[in-house]
């Protein structure tokens, strides 16, 4: 965990690069497991880490009025996905705007949202009968002796097909904690 971010986006305003490698070295690892989650392509993911880092910087002047860095970058890392999207042709939609209850913070709302949002987008990812299995399950609340008699299959492979769409959904929630 950084140390008072808030005196780290300060000192990076103030082009300190010492700060700026802090965050760099502390962020960097996270943000390409993140890019590489959302885009499955390493390489593609380090350029765009990299290219991240490097606008970062050349905005560093303005990051005196951020309260989260890693919400900075998390979006950051979220918009460079979707471009990367759009150049390559790969479909990377955005969310709809949900309306959230004003009492919780913004930063929460946000992180909210993207949790839903990579959720839905990981669960449409997933295999076809895998995630049929996990919609029966979780969503229509049918255990798994029903699904294994209306799917034709044995229960324990619906046990592992629920296993492996747990495992994951664990692994995107993994990626998102790394910017709280």
């Amino acid at each position: 965990m950084l140390t008072d971010e808030k005196k780290l986006i300060e000192r990076i305003s103030r082009s300190e690069e010492t700060a700026f490698r802090e965050v760099f070295l502390y962020y960097y690892p996270k943000v390409r497991v993140f890019l590489s989650s959302l885009i499955q392509n390493e390489d593609d993911a380090k350029d765009l880490a990299q290219n991240l880092f490097l606008k970062l910087w050349m905005i560093r002047s303005s990051l005196g009025k951020l309260k989260s860095l890693g919400a900075y970058i998390y979006r950051m890392c979220r918009n460079s996905a979707i471009d990367y999207g759009r150049v390559h042709r790969v479909n990377v939609s955005l969310s709809e705007h949900i309306e959230e209850p004003e009492s919780y913070p913004l930063d929460e709302q946000y992180f909210a949202r993207e949790k839903e949002f990579q959720y839905t987008k990981s669960i449409e990812r997933m295999p076809e009968k895998r995630r049929q299995v996990f919609m029966k399950s979780r969503h229509e609340g049918k255990s798994y002796e029903e699904i294994s008699r209306e799917m034709g299959i044995s229960k324990k492979t619906v046990e592992n097909h629920i296993n492996a769409a747990l495992k994951q959904l664990r692994n995107v929630s993994s990626c998102i904690a790394l910017f709280l």
